[in-house]
């Protein structure tokens, strides 16, 4: 259970300082290019000896690494144009909803048990994290086609998650001791990826400014850490069909709650039945 909350704990410090962000004019490309040059270059000091490139490049899981890497940016610019132009709840619950892919994933190809108790409990999950998420937002859609964001960021999101699964049970990462060359492959796929863009943009009159680098580095470390627990959770616990709800529940509450007393976020009658629900949620996947 440590694993879980510690998942919880550092995944909620990210989502806050996020919300930092609009306080300190934070530009957020910049932030979390540096986000990704502070976890890569974190992994490669934790990894405690010197780094074979030859040796990374051959391991199995390496094609795969390059894709999440991929996402990991991609899916960044697609969250921040969804909540541009679509709005930050309907980008949340798409995000978060997206758990039912990789559940399924794990009940299709892993044989994960499908118990009722587990079933209803994945069912109040899904709707803990939508009541939770939804807030009274006026943001009037300017086309229609625009819903087509959420739905790649959905897609995009679960698909994510399932190769996390996929490459953590095939090839038995965290046991192997693999966990951290696997991190440093993802974090310096989306930093080499993300660090042309921001030069580019530098050149061109959006200047690399030290208060987005201080803000990526304070990202950065706690972003690792969310991954390396996530991974720690996936391989301690047997069922992945048990983890995603949890820990997406648990983001999604923690976050709404400290939201509340830090920022003084308001939590309507919906959010705090969500709440509500995420806990019942969470003692039937326990029980089941």
């Amino acid at each position: 259970m440590m694993y879980l909350l510690l998942c919880i704990l550092f995944t909620t410090a990210l989502v806050l300082i996020f919300k930092t962000f609009e306080r300190y004019a934070i530009n957020n490309f910049q932030a979390i290019v540096f986000n990704y040059i502070t976890a890569g270059l974190l992994c490669f000091v934790l990894i405690g000896e010197p780094v074979n490139i030859h040796q990374i490049t051959s391991q199995e899981w390496f094609p795969s690494s390059l894709l999440i890497g991929s996402l990991f940016i991609i899916l960044f610019n697609v969250m921040a144009v969804s909540a541009q132009k679509v709005g930050i709840s309907i980008t949340s619950v798409a995000t978060k909803i997206s758990l039912c892919i990789p559940v399924i994933f794990g009940f299709w190809y892993f044989g994960d048990s499908m118990k009722i108790l587990k079933i209803v409990g994945i069912v109040l999950a899904l709707s803990s994290i939508y009541f939770t998420s939804k807030k009274e937002e006026k943001h009037k859609l300017t086309s229609p086609v625009l819903l087509i964001i959420p739905v790649v960021l959905f897609f995009g999101s679960g698909i994510l998650d399932t190769l996390l699964i996929y490459n953590l049970e095939t090839h038995n990462l965290v046991d192997r001791g693999l966990d951290l060359p696997f991190n440093s492959v993802l974090y310096s796929v989306a930093a080499l990826l993300g660090i042309p863009v921001v030069v580019y943009k530098h050149f061109t009159g959006n200047k690399i400014q030290l208060k987005n680098i201080i803000a990526g580095i304070c990202l950065g470390i706690p972003n690792l850490f969310s991954i390396v627990f996530f991974l720690k959770s996936l391989n301690h616990y047997p069922e992945s069909t048990f983890v995603f709800p949890i820990i997406n529940m648990g983001i999604v509450a923690a976050s709404a709650i400290f939201a509340n007393v830090l920022f003084k976020e308001h939590l309507s009658r919906v959010n705090r039945w969500g709440i509500v629900i995420a806990m019942i949620s969470i003692l039937l996947l326990s029980l089941s």
